[in-house]
């Protein structure tokens, strides 16, 4: 990972809160967790997404249609992801003064006819998730197989055209202001493989930027 490319996702967060880098997951990366969430998928290690947290949480299939399984650090995969993504934590932290600190993955399956509806990943000021990240881990993917990542500027209304639809390209990452850029997952016509992460705050406290300063 480059400084180009760490100096363009920085730049991305902090002038519109959200970044896409086609090809930002090593491709040797990318094929080692694509073969461990397919293997998983096919034990029925998945189990299907809810939407919201702790006591809010439910399975809502109307909202949201997918299939999710935790990272625990277990594979050679996982922890060479984890690796991979300290090495972007710290780059964000000092070009931002985040403050990030820990970071919480799951694998994501969405079969065909799954999407997820327009949403926020944190609400504002809750600081739970400061800043999202998703990777796509399919061998290849073009438009017509549906499930494009829809998404919109801060503070962008519901009836406003998405800034932005972001093909799942293999090794793809987009990442965003959790609290500030809703998007949604269209539906898709084939299994669509990927992962999510989201960083919270370190506790000691520092602001999240403002992507309009």
């Amino acid at each position: 990972m480059g400084d180009n490319r760490i100096g363009a996702i920085a730049d991305d967060l902090a002038t519109k809160g959200w970044s896409w880098q086609p090809g930002l997951l090593p491709d040797a990366l990318t094929s080692a967790l694509r073969a461990e969430l397919i293997v998983r998928d096919a034990a029925s290690d998945l189990g299907p997404a809810g939407i919201g947290r702790e006591d809010d949480f439910h399975v809502d299939r109307s909202v949201r249609r997918t299939r999710i399984t935790w990272f625990d650090g277990s594979t050679p995969a996982q922890q060479d992801f984890r690796g991979w993504t300290e090495t972007l934590r710290n780059a964000l932290n000092r070009e931002l003064m985040l403050g990030l600190f820990e970071m919480e993955v799951c694998f994501a399956v969405y079969p065909p006819g799954g999407f997820y509806d327009r949403h926020l990943d944190s609400f504002a000021g809750a600081r739970n998730r400061v800043v999202s990240l998703v990777a796509y881990l399919n061998e290849d993917w073009d438009d017509a197989r549906g499930g494009a990542l829809a998404v919109w500027n801060e503070g962008a209304g519901k009836d406003d055209a998405p800034a932005a639809r972001i093909i799942p390209q293999p090794g793809g990452v987009v990442l965003m202001l959790s609290e500030a850029i809703p998007h949604e997952v269209e539906v898709t016509q084939e299994t669509r493989y990927g992962l999510a992460g989201w960083w919270r705050v370190n506790q000691s406290g520092v602001g999240r930027i403002d992507p309009l300063s």
